[in-house]
């Protein structure tokens, strides 16, 4: 893995960037999925408690309110996702960011102001902060083409902020429950917080996106741009959306679709269903004879250990694409991570949960970084927002999904997860067995792309066999024999000459001298037309295709 120390050094402006962004993303991009520590405030305070039929308990448990509460989690998952969308189609990273802050900011003043009894503001308040998070989170990205080869690091250093910014409900439960701060105060601090982000994003970020091989510069109080050229990099034109649809509906895009839209459908619905999970487990402890879990402890760790536990993988992803490249093995270390966790997840038991936390934390970190990490190495810097964002479209609307399997299950299926993870962990076994069946075929075609280099650049063993022709020897070949035909033709017309001097003796030497004198001068009387060079048929070649494309 490339230093980042090393990487640091002599990008000042860039640092300075860098430090703010990691800063911002903590409280801002990813706080949506801090959600099982704001489930615990939101049931303190009752939200939703109506839909039991009792006002008087806050804490009141039924099927109805579950679904309720899983909507405002799936709604704002959702749109975190599809925010990428929305900000892939921006052609600054500042305009994205200045309106995803603007409405995170919004969301968290919905959240402290609204009343525990409403029924719509829930919803609207955590769709912005997921809206607002990922139009936030997507721009960060083309700012670790300012560290060169560390752009690897520097990406998983974004997402690792990304998954640990669900501390911050974390956060606001512990000033809830241990220092007394009341809910209206902290989401209102959290917005004005918010609002100061917005005005240091306005001034530090630039309008134009950093592109491979460029760096920042701090001039005249702001951020700019320059390209690999030494030159102020300019707008980027959008891409043609023709372009576009036609990398989207590729075979190998279609499946890199298919296998993120999975993996982040697996992280979401454990992280919108746990609380009803443990639920389900305690029945069964109780029914067994077992001791039941501490469902408040359990959701804290789970929150804690996805924040925390991920990071770990950071320095491991950098050494796995540093060694192995990032389109094989990330994807078969990403799912081998989702079969270990949904298998643990449906052994019984307090001990297998943990497993599953820690393993489900690595894994989260892992797709993350192997998706954003793959779209921006494999396709130019102005059109991954877009990709990204049509990437994350699927995911979306799969997430999406959670809510009504939940309502499913409870109702259906009394409150039983079992047919549910039963899918989940054989569709990521499919997943994890079509992972190493790729692995196989792209070190394969390494292996044979290798031998065929080596078959051609070894020298020939026939000792007698003449040595290969290159493009290069046959043009000098060719224009070699044309100025052969060229002295020819200047010969026999000096014989001609010589022929027609040879009545007049006094003059035949003369002329042998004159033509030695003027040899590889073009005689004035029949001038010779010499054939082109091979620089000159390369111009001859570029002039005629401009005159095909006018």
């Amino acid at each position: 893995m490339p230093n980042l120390v090393e990487a640091f050094k002599g990008r000042g402006a860039a640092c300075g960037l860098f430090a703010f962004t990691i800063w911002q993303s903590f409280f801002t991009t990813g706080i949506v999925y801090g959600w099982p520590a704001l489930l615990l405030v939101l049931k303190k305070e009752g939200v939703y408690a109506n839909k039991c039929g009792s006002d008087v308990d806050p804490e009141v448990e039924c099927n109805a309110r579950s679904v309720a509460l899983n909507l405002v989690f799936t709604l704002g998952a959702m749109t975190n996702i599809l925010g990428g969308v929305c900000a892939g189609w921006f052609g600054s990273p500042k305009v994205a960011m200045m309106i995803g802050l603007t409405l995170v900011a919004t969301g968290s003043f919905l959240f402290g102001l609204a009343d525990a009894s409403s029924q719509i503001v829930w919803p609207i308040g955590y769709l912005l902060m997921g809206v607002g998070g990922g139009m936030t989170h997507l721009p960060t990205f083309c700012l670790g083409n300012a560290f060169g080869s560390a752009k690897g690091g520097i990406i998983a250093c974004f997402v690792g902020c990304f998954c640990a910014s669900t501390l911050t409900f974390q956060i606001m439960y512990l000033l809830y429950m241990d220092v007394g701060l009341a809910r209206r105060t902290i989401f209102l601090l959290h917005g004005c917080l918010e609002c100061l982000h917005l005005c240091i994003t306005t001034w530090l970020w630039p309008h134009t996106p950093v592109k491979p091989g460029g760096s920042l510069v701090f001039k005249k109080c702001k951020m700019e741009v320059v390209s690999a050229d030494n030159s102020t990099s300019a707008p980027m034109k959008p891409a043609p959306i023709g372009t576009i649809l036609k990398i989207a509906s590729s075979r190998g895009f279609l499946c890199f679709i298919v296998f993120h839209t999975s993996q982040l459908w697996f992280n979401r619905c454990v992280m919108g269903w746990l609380d009803a999970e443990l639920k389900w487990r305690n029945e069964n402890a109780l029914d067994a004879g077992s001791p039941t879990l501490d469902r408040g402890h359990h959701l804290s760790t789970f929150t804690m250990t996805q924040a925390t536990i991920g990071l770990t993988v950071i320095p491991v992803f950098g050494v796995v694409v540093a060694k192995w490249g990032h389109n094989a093995v990330p994807f078969l270390i990403t799912g081998v991570l989702s079969v270990i966790w949904l298998t643990f997840f449906m052994i019984p038991g307090e001990w297998p949960l943990y497993v599953v936390y820690v393993f489900c934390s690595w894994h989260r970190q892992f797709f993350f970084s192997t998706f954003f990490n793959y779209l921006a190495s494999e396709f130019p810097a102005h059109i991954f927002p877009k990709l990204t964002g049509l990437a994350n479209f699927g995911a979306g609307l799969a997430s999406g999904t959670q809510t009504p399997l939940l309502q499913l299950t409870l109702n259906e299926f009394g409150g039983d997860f079992l047919p549910l993870n039963t899918f989940m962990l054989c569709w990521a076994t499919f997943l994890a067995t079509a992972a190493i069946v790729h692995f196989v075929q792209v070190k394969r075609k390494k292996i044979e792309d290798s031998v065929s280099d080596n078959s051609d650049t070894s020298p020939s063993t026939d000792l007698h066999a003449p040595p290969k022709k290159t493009a290069e020897d046959n043009n000098n070949n060719n224009n070699n024999n044309n100025n052969n035909n060229n002295n020819n033709k200047h010969n026999n017309n000096n014989n001609n000459n010589d022929d027609d001097d040879d009545f007049n003796d006094g003059e035949s030497g003369q002329s042998l001298d004159g033509a030695e004198q003027e040899q590889g001068k073009s005689p004035s009387k029949s001038p010779t037309k010499r054939s082109p060079t091979g620089m000159q048929h390369q111009l001859l070649d570029v002039f005629c295709l401009c005159r095909r494309s006018v």
